[in-house]
């Protein structure tokens, strides 16, 4: 009996032990089966774009040698790329990379303690992928917080008769002392392009209205609300003046707007720029699309302008334009407008409350680059606007790489991480208290920056970076989701 009992004890224990292995056999093989799943979302969502394949193109490795130049990387800008250092091809080209993030690092609100962006971005993750979905998008209204760099300066042979931009030259280095070899000469479109990443639209033309009728279309789409367009006055080398009332015309047909972003061209001064900005008001005021914006302070709806590398001219230069008092001003005239100064340094700051603009920005999608692209300065950024009645507009970015043009500025890129830079640059300016952000940008493809689709292609001498495994339009889906988390956000604080 008691042998009976005690068998029949042992059987029931090893029941309940081969029991428990299959129970723990069996979610051991369910969790594999997860985990293998998992990278197939992306391929899922992105079933629209299936057709979009690689395309492997076999083109000539003869480069011509020639010469483009845009003002826009002219030697005024040359202080700012220095240290640099160039890694391989092969290197250069790794979109991704785990043992580097440094460049990626946000302050957290609670201790000050410091995050990854794979921390950070995983709940993000789960809720942009199905965005990629179009059949799941909904549309929503533009956010006219939201600002982005927009660049018309593109032009292509089968439109215009001429390549511009496309076959940007390899600008110098501006270190004297790096003896390294690194490429000259003009990159020859379509094969070879000067930019890292390569168009989903090919080598297109600014001036094709197709192309700015699928750009508004695309804007639109993301929520984006204005436009900050790259402008150059008529009659000086790469002026986008002929494009401004056709893009007016178009953005008007989305209920988008556009700010002007005057460029440092050739020979800016005070009293030149004055005249430009007449000429600007003269053209371009009345036109419906053109964004106007409350002045801090006044309250008075005016036209929003903003002016690249500001800080080249002295405040006291400034102060005669935009002060009350001065000479030349253009307060309280039909020229009066809310004029935004780039701030580069940290005594910019001084320097654009010396200088009477009524706000700042910050532009490059550096990281770390400089102090107002520095994402853990933009609390005290805002901070500092608001107690001056200044706007503080930061400006995110997908990421940074602009060797096709400074094949030496290897040390400045940022790579994007699949949308991870991104978040945290998003998540970053919504921290600060920003009330506007800008976005850099939608196509300055010489530097990386651009969210515009882009495609796989490669050829025998060199591979474009692109969107992959997520699919050309993953940037436009990305940008639509957190100008949402941005709109909600504005709209719970008011």
């Amino acid at each position: 009996m008691m042998l009976g009992s005690f068998v029949s004890a042992v059987s029931l224990r090893r029941c309940f032990y081969l029991s428990s292995m299959v129970f723990i056999l069996s979610t051991l093989m369910a969790m594999m089966i997860i985990v293998k799943l998992t990278p197939l979302e992306s391929t899922k969502c992105n079933s629209a774009n299936a057709d979009e394949t690689t395309a492997r193109i076999e083109w000539s490795s003869a480069i011509p040698i020639g010469s483009i130049a845009h003002n826009r990387y002219s030697d005024n800008n040359g202080s700012l790329f220095i240290n640099s250092q160039l890694n391989s091809n092969n290197e250069s080209q790794r979109e991704y990379r785990d043992d580097k993030f440094s460049d990626i690092r946000i302050n957290t609100n609670k201790n000050n303690m410091q995050i990854k962006v794979p921390d950070l971005s995983w709940k993000m993750r789960n809720k942009v992928l199905p965005l990629l979905s179009q059949k799941n998008a909904k549309d929503f209204d533009v956010n006219y917080h939201v600002h982005i760099f927009y660049y018309p300066w593109y032009r292509s042979l089968s439109y215009d008769g001429y390549w511009k931009h496309w076959n940007h030259n390899y600008i110098p280095n501006w270190k004297k002392n790096d003896k390294k070899v690194y490429p000259v000469g003009t990159h020859q479109p379509p094969a070879d392009i000067g930019t890292n990443f390569y168009p989903s639209l090919g080598c297109y033309s600014s001036n094709d209205p197709q192309v700015i009728d699928l750009h508004m279309k695309q804007l639109k789409e993301t929520g984006v609300g204005v436009l900050v367009v790259s402008w150059i006055p008529p009659n000086l080398p790469d002026s986008t003046d002929s494009l401004m009332a056709d893009l007016l015309d178009a953005a008007h047909r989305y209920s988008l707007k556009i700010a002007p972003h005057i460029e440092p061209y050739p020979g800016r001064n005070p009293i030149n720029l004055i005249d430009h900005i007449k000429y600007l008001f003269e053209r371009y005021a009345s036109h419906p699309a053109l964004h106007r914006v409350k002045k801090p302070k006044t309250g008075v709806l005016l036209p929003m302008i903003y002016i690249y590398d500001s800080y080249l001219f002295p405040p006291s230069a400034w102060w005669e334009l935009l002060s009350e008092r001065g000479n030349l001003t253009l307060r309280r005239t039909e020229f009066d407008a809310v004029y935004i100064g780039l701030l580069v340094d940290s005594q910019h700051r001084s320097q654009i409350k010396k200088s009477h603009f009524d706000g700042f920005y910050t532009y490059f999608a550096v990281n770390g680059f400089s102090y107002g692209s520095t994402w853990k300065n933009w609390k005290d950024l805002n901070k500092f606007a608001n107690d001056n009645d200044l706007l503080f507009i930061p400006s995110v970015g997908p990421g940074y790489i602009d060797t096709q043009v400074r094949p030496w500025n290897a040390e400045n890129i940022r790579y994007r991480r699949h949308g991870q830079y991104y978040e945290v640059a998003w998540k970053s300016a919504m921290n600060s208290g920003a009330n506007i952000v800008s976005i850099t940008s939608f196509n300055e493809w010489h530097e990386g920056t651009q969210i515009e689709p882009a495609k796989p292609v490669s050829n025998k001498d060199f591979t474009y970076l692109d969107y992959e495994p997520e699919g050309p339009n993953f940037y436009l889906n990305l940008t639509k989701w957190w100008i949402q988390q941005f709109s909600y956000k504005t709209f719970n604080s008011n």
